[in-house]
């Protein structure tokens, strides 16, 4: 047991929103995608990186059927919903570089992902790379059809971060949160479980079971992409998305993942996740 009577779980739209809420010391733990987290640190804001929870390509880029999309460079006619400062944004720099456009002529819409929804349904925008559950939703799937392999160019790992702060004063208690994290973690992972984990998925966010079957395979069990390791796959995603950042001129100098990466707990709960060592310490 890891001594804790009672948890209050917050839910957050987006990742970027729920830092904010770590910082101002509404949560404690943060498990975001991994570019808010990058973007905080490299603007002065003391996050710490302890473990890794999944990885997870997430950005499903969904159009519409009726925009007139059929070859990457038709994504210059349309506007394209996406949160700035998410990984939806690092993943349409990396998808249009790869097919040799220019990502600065995309005509992008800052929205949460909900209003992503909302706008693509309502012909407001013309394509947004989704986040799950939204990339699941049937009324997405009539109108709109998911375009150029954009998961390809993901790099998004929902890493287990906390504050400097909180990791000082309350170290015995950051050790206890990831050591829950990593057992719920390989409790999910294990197939046997699949079932009863996906009930209670279901209880806890009232999705219906056909949209939580459909985003399981990208988050549990896939065999190329172990959830866990602080490893060569963890540094060189968290480094795409910091080159990303640098070169838009929203960082300015770029920090190697691993200085603020803190993995003496994880070493102590599970030794076999740390393939590479983080360079913080408290």
């Amino acid at each position: 047991m890891s001594g804790f009577e009672e948890i209050e779980l917050k839910t957050f739209t987006a990742g970027a929103l729920a830092g904010e809420a770590l910082i101002g010391g509404e949560i404690h733990v943060w498990n975001p995608g991994n570019l808010p987290v990058i973007s905080m640190r490299h603007n002065g804001v003391p996050v710490v990186v302890c473990g890794v929870l999944t990885v997870c390509p997430a950005e499903y880029l969904y159009v519409r059927n009726d925009a007139g999309v059929t070859r990457p460079e038709d994504l210059y006619n349309i506007r394209i919903g996406l949160l700035e400062g998410s990984t939806q944004t690092g993943v349409m720099e990396n998808l249009g570089i790869h097919y040799g456009l220019d990502p600065g002529r995309f005509e992008t819409v800052n929205l949460p992902p909900p209003e992503q929804v909302t706008a693509l349904l309502n012909n407001e925008i013309q394509a947004s790379p989704l986040f799950p559950p939204f990339s699941y939703y049937p009324e997405v799937h009539k109108i709109a059809t998911y375009k150029f392999d954009s998961l390809k160019f993901s790099h998004t790992n929902v890493p287990i971060v906390f504050t400097e702060d909180f990791i000082r004063k309350n170290p015995n208690a950051a050790k206890a949160i990831l050591k829950v994290l990593i057992r719920g973690q390989e409790y999910c992972d294990n197939p046997a479980n699949k079932e009863e984990v996906m009930k209670i998925h279901q209880e806890f966010t009232e999705q219906t079971m056909d949209i939580i079957e459909m985003g399981w395979d990208p988050y549990w069990g896939h065999p190329d992409l172990p959830n866990g390791p602080v490893n060569k796959r963890y540094v060189d995603d968290m480094q795409n998305y910091t080159d990303f950042l640098f070169k838009h001129g929203r960082i300015k100098e770029k920090m190697h993942p691993l200085d603020y990466t803190y993995t003496r707990f994880l070493k102590e709960i599970k030794p076999d996740y740390v393939n590479l060592e983080g360079r913080w310490t408290p």
